[in-house]
């Protein structure tokens, strides 16, 4: 017989519960707090930090920075709905030791994953450990559980981090939106077509770089975005 998973949550109320992880597969933890915080101390290395999601009001934790950038992933997957960090502690029955996974992700079909860094060893045992509780915690739920490759110094990376400073709803403009789609009926690059826009050119940036960033717009991801030069275009334009 499989060894249990337990798991601690807080409550809508935020109270610490403890269950088995079975019984939590229909909790929504992508909208609960932390069970876990960083300690801070002098002469920390990583970097424990925040990152807020578009359209959510909570903010995410990241440890590290290759947390943040496991946050960024995560934000650009079009295939995350919500998400938060460390809001459940995973651990075998009757063990003192615990592993709390970096974040929640709720996916848009429903379903539920668990991505963590590997350097992120909350656990006596190290990621070995970490990973036997992550694997049995996914066969008791459905849970996905992934693992963050890592930072790396790729084009797509470098253009997401870029860019992520658009991904924000508020720069969303219908009208602007389909003057843009018109502009960049044909492949141009990027400064080219906000000028012929004739639209005002400060906000149609910004408003047209949030297009790119949830692929309305489309780009070379695997090269590195220079407005001058990049090559934009409307996937409605282009047959």
């Amino acid at each position: 017989m499989a060894e249990v998973v337990w798991a601690q949550f807080l409550s809508p109320a935020g109270r610490l519960l403890e269950k088995p992880v079975s019984q939590v597969r229909q909790e929504r933890l992508e909208e609960r707090g932390e069970v876990w915080r960083p300690t801070r101390y002098r002469g920390r290395r990583a970097i424990a930090t925040w990152w807020r999601p578009a359209g959510q009001a909570h903010l995410a934790g990241c440890a590290s920075l290759g947390a943040l950038e496991a946050a960024l992933s995560l934000e650009f997957d079009p295939q995350v709905a919500s998400f938060t960090g460390w809001p459940v502690r995973l651990a075998w029955a009757d063990s003192a030791e615990g592993y709390v996974p970096d974040f929640f992700a709720r996916l848009a079909d429903g379903r539920a994953r668990l991505l963590v860094c590997q350097t992120s060893q909350r656990t006596a045992g190290g990621w070995e450990e970490a990973s036997r509780l992550l694997k049995a915690a996914g066969e008791q739920t459905g849970w996905e559980a992934r693992v963050h490759p890592g930072a790396d110094d790729t084009s797509a990376a470098a253009n997401r981090q870029r860019l992520a400073r658009y991904r924000h709803t508020r720069l969303a403009d219908a009208d602007t939106a389909r003057v843009l789609h018109q502009v960049f009926a044909q492949p141009r690059p990027f400064t080219d077509g906000v000028r012929a826009s004739a639209l005002p050119e400060l906000a149609t940036v910004a408003r047209a770089l949030h297009l790119v960033w949830e692929r309305e717009l489309l780009i070379d991801w695997s090269t590195p975005f220079v407005p001058a030069r990049s090559l934009v275009w409307s996937p409605r334009g282009v047959r």
